[in-house]
């Protein structure tokens, strides 16, 4: 028998049940969940009602506090709440005027809440839709889960999910902006991915799977596993992270659930017994490690949870990173101190309602070691403390960790780590992390995330840069009585890898969409490869950063130099860092020169080329720790090895959107039987996912796409036929090239890559593709066309417009773009405003258009007296609400209007997207017939145009 959709859905329906959701299959409206609510909202609050149930107008006045025009962002963490605030709960006037607080939701007692299953809910609008399957929390919500049969593809269910949240999810005061997680599945595939604001990335689609990594991926047991009650509560308030800077939930992924609560078991069951976890670098481990302390804190008897990091990972970017996963203070300050001044961790370890510290292990050792903190210290001797480590593979070897632990003595320690020590990379120390951290909590390797697309695989390619006449093999890094540092720095040879990496750079970064680091030997070399590209003159933004030692021991060999020291030379590279983008750096403001750097090479922007680093020249800053999604690209002249290697190479293989595929390492050093080391030691011996394929292999697959197209059209003008053929045609020319698009962006970055090969070999030439490219455009527009009309058979395809265009510069873009900028310092502030000004006035979007000067007010008046620790979207949302406020007064004045009705019907038309007939005849009300027509007009498009024109989304 086939599986029906009808029949997947009342399977699910039925085991949802026996888990432990009431069946509630009379709700199948939108009105009627509405009422629900209402209902349980009464029932909930009973004893605050004393008996008096909500109006009418009492219960707008509440839809209107819990939703009226908050970001999704915003209502997930009202619905949640944190340190500083209750969650689910509201406070509103009564029509008596008395004030009374309700709660909707209990984020912290799962047993306090009532948990229900609706189906085929129906909700009206523009276009009717219908839901399969809704879980309520309290009448709420908040899981929306989309099947189709076996046979369908899966991103069916995604794309239908993206219409309905156009088309009726995200219409304003809908209860439905509160859903929080959806699942998707076709039986047989199941997945899980957090609501938000914006667009949703396909590359935040999660599989669940057991604390072992392997999938659940069937309904059923994925019903069992994910869908019961308690887990869900527990996915939407413990394991849901909120990031402050972007605005954004991010629903934790499997292996960060089983990692945290390993710890947290631990914390309460073994707290003698130290223990780590092993997540493979890219994976979101310091999220993981983020939300472990702030789930200690509230559920262990700990005095303290203090957060180790290296002072080495604190840049201005990682500092933003940090405070927005976690809480404030108790004085509402940043959790991180962001001086080197030790009495501030002093100060903070003498309070006794900061539970949760962030602080260095430099620091906390230099507050141990020195005699003037012991009276504050003592007491730490003998209490409870609980110390989370990141990159515990190299901050938690030598001595800073034994004067922390001689002190310490009653302390627990969590360490994580994407490359841990074992005995055949072991160090001076001469302890591995086994030896140090007692036991692995939870592994997550490179296979599993590969598998999972939480990371990419790596393109390596071995360039071979020395040819010895002797035949000398392997010379690169194998013969060691040779003079190898003299070959290497070969000015000729070097000269050669300048030209090799101009060549090939925006092959490799597809046009420059991402950038790369070359990571180089010793500061010496850094900076003569820093002169070669500056000799060469190429358009590339490259620049060079290192630290250096005091007195070098090879000065002598340049006292004939400009630059004697490595030092001297970075302040020339310093001095024309400064001339391209206006800043006013030195070595004596090393640590701001490292944070622009850091800031750019995170924030590089193909639109706005000019403030890119395109590559960045290193000796070992940013080869650890550096977390840039849009770094795709390593070059590599330098010895690596081991974790070194792995870390090194880790830079480059964070998930973005396409087309980046893969992380690509060009060496120009044979280091291929380390890498096979690394990665058979890091990988525990399953090496096949670590590698992207190899060249041959897809160059057939390439072949078989390219065939496949031409045997459907042989040539772009052949596609006019499929105007006659119907929709069905047209989508099967769709989706074969969309084939051949991809495997074309993939296979463009490898070395081997030849135009004039592929065209002898596969009859297939870039003027080709362009054509086809130019076709395949027309028929996506005619699709989009369609698709705003019906729910057509266009969901099952997967488009990729990003290869035909760039990003439209729309709200959420500018919106992304003003919560970037950075307060540091007056500089940085007056470079984030002009980028903002350039994409507001490099703008088609209609909807900005009004917004236009609004922004550029915000931007010239509010940003400039800003603190540098101020919360920017919170900033710009106060401005709007007192600019929204003057517009309406004025309004009002002008049209002889109470003000305050006026508002309210603002206010109502953000939630409702409705105006409300009988409050404009009461604005109205006295006006001559004539008049208050045309009255009621004029302040209908006024209510609409203001209800627009002051939101951000």
């Amino acid at each position: 028998m086939v599986q029906t959709e009808a029949n997947l859905e009342n399977q699910l329906i039925t085991q949802l049940g026996k888990s432990g959701w009431a069946l509630r299959p009379e709700l199948n409206r939108y009105s009627l969940i509405v009422n629900h609510f209402r209902m349980l909202l009464n029932q909930r609050n009973a004893d605050k009602l004393d008996g008096t149930p909500l109006t009418d107008q009492e219960f707008q006045r509440f839809l209107n506090e819990i939703v009226g025009s908050k970001s999704i962002y915003q209502l997930g963490r009202y619905l949640r709440g944190d340190d500083q605030f209750q969650g689910g709960r509201a406070q509103i006037q009564r029509d008596d005027g008395s004030d009374i607080t309700l709660t909707f939701f209990d984020p912290r007692d799962a047993e306090n809440n009532f948990y229900e299953v609706a189906h085929q809910i129906v909700v009206n609008d523009k276009y009717e839709n219908r839901y399969d399957v809704t879980l309520l929390i309290n009448g709420l919500p908040l899981v929306q889960i989309e099947l189709k049969r076996h046979s369908v593809e899966m991103s069916q269910a995604f794309q239908q999910i993206l219409r309905y949240r156009r088309e009726s999810f995200n219409v304003g005061g809908s209860l439905f902006r509160y859903l929080q997680i959806f699942v998707i599945s076709n039986g047989m595939s199941t997945r899980y991915f957090s609501n938000n604001d914006g667009e949703l990335n396909k590359n935040f689609i999660f599989n669940w799977s057991d604390d072992n990594n392997r999938w659940i991926d069937e309904i059923e047991p994925f019903t069992a596993s994910f869908l019961s009650p308690l887990n869900i509560h527990e996915m939407i308030s413990k394991y849901t992270i909120f990031d402050a800077d972007q605005k954004v939930m991010k629903i934790m992924r499997p292996y960060q659930v089983y990692a945290q609560k390993a710890i947290m078991n631990q914390a309460q069951t073994h707290p003698d017994t130290n223990g780590y976890v092993w997540h493979t670098t890219g994976s979101g481990k310091t999220i993981t490690a983020f939300k472990s302390a702030s789930q200690l804190a509230l559920h262990t008897d700990a005095k303290k949870i203090i957060f180790l990091v290296d002072r080495r990972d604190l840049d201005s970017q990682t500092i933003n990173n940090f405070n927005a996963y976690l809480p404030k203070r108790a004085d509402g300050q940043s959790s991180i101190d962001r001086t080197d001044n030790t009495s501030v961790l002093v100060e903070q370890l003498k309070n006794s309602t900061d539970t949760l510290i962030v602080t260095t292990i430099q620091k906390l050792a230099n507050a141990v070691k020195n005699p003037r903190y012991r009276s504050v210290l003592e007491p730490y001797k003998q209490q409870r403390v609980i110390f989370i480590e990141d990159e515990a593979h190299r901050t938690q070897f030598g001595e800073m960790r034994k004067q922390v632990n001689s002190w310490f003595k009653n302390a627990q320690h969590f360490g994580f780590t994407g490359t841990p020590i074992f005995k055949e990379n072991i160090g001076t120390d001469g302890r591995t992390t086994d030896d140090i951290y007692d036991t692995r909590l939870h592994t997550y390797l490179i296979r599993d995330a590969v598998r999972d697309h939480n990371v990419l695989p790596f393109n390596v390619t071995y360039i071979n840069t020395i040819h010895s006449k002797e035949n000398i093999e392997n010379l690169n890094g194998e013969v060691e009585a040779l003079n190898v540092q003299e070959v290497y720095e070969n000015e000729k040879r070097l000269e050669q890898i300048v030209q090799h990496i101009i060549l090939n750079h925006s092959s490799k970064t597809y046009n420059r969409q991402y950038n790369a680091i070359f990571a180089v030997s010793d500061t010496r070399t850094a900076l003569k490869y820093y002169d070669i590209f500056k000799k060469i003159n190429s358009d590339l933004n490259v620049t060079t950063i290192f630290t250096w030692a005091a007195n070098e021991e090879d000065n002598d060999e340049h006292q004939k130099d400009d630059t004697l020291t490595s030092r001297h030379g970075l302040e020339k590279v310093i001095d024309d860092y400064n001339d391209k983008y206006h800043q006013n750096f030195s070595t004596d403001t090393f640590s701001d020169f490292f944070n622009d750097v850091s800031k750019r090479m995170k924030n590089h922007d193909a639109k706005s080329p000019e403030n890119n680093i395109d590559v960045l020249i290193v000796v070992n800053m940013f080869l650890t720790g550096f977390d840039a999604p849009t770094l795709n690209t390593l070059y590599v002249d330098k010895n690596l090895q081991y974790h070194g290697l792995i870390q090194a190479f880790s830079r480059t293989n964070r998930v973005q959107k396409a087309p980046k595929d893969y992380g690509n390492i060009v060496a120009y050093r044979n280091i291929k039987s380390k890498t096979d080391e690394a990665v058979q030691l890091f990988s525990q011996g399953d090496k096949a996912a670590f590698f992207a394929p190899n060249y041959d292999d897809l160059k057939l697959d390439f072949q078989q796409a390219i065939r496949a197209l031409r045997d459907k059209v042989a040539t772009p003008e052949d596609t006019n036929r499929l105007l006659d053929e119907g929709e069905t045609a047209e989508l099967e020319f769709i989706k074969l090239f969309r084939n051949v698009m991809s495997l074309q962006s993939r296979i463009s970055v490898y070395e081997e890559f030849d135009w004039a090969q592929i065209e002898t070999e596969l009859d297939w030439t870039q003027q080709l593709f362009d054509d086809f490219k130019g076709k395949y455009a027309t028929f996506y527009e005619r699709h989009k066309a369609r698709q705003k009309e019906k729910a057509s058979v266009i969901d099952d395809i997967d488009f990729y417009p990003e290869l035909l265009m760039v990003d439209a510069i729309d709200v959420d873009y500018i919106n992304r773009l003003i919560s970037q900028i950075d307060l540091s310092s007056p500089d940085a502030r007056t470079e984030g405003v002009e980028k903002v000004k350039k994409a507001l006035k490099n703008n088609s979007e209609p909807t900005l258009f009004s917004k236009r000067e609004l922004l550029e007010q915000f931007l010239d008046s509010v940003i400039p007296e800003l603190n540098h620790d101020a919360d920017i979207t919170s900033a710009l949302n106060h401005f709007l609400a007192d600019k929204r406020q003057a517009e309406i007064y004025h309004f009002a004045e002008e049209h002889r209007l109470e003000s305050s009705q006026l508002a309210e019907q603002v206010a109502e038309y953000e939630v409702s997207q409705h105006e409300n007939a009988k409050a404009l005849g009461e604005l109205t009300a006295g006006m001559p017939f004539k008049e208050k027509i045309s009255a009621k007009q004029t302040i209908k498009n006024f209510i609409i145009e203001t209800a627009k024109k002051f939101v951000m989304n």
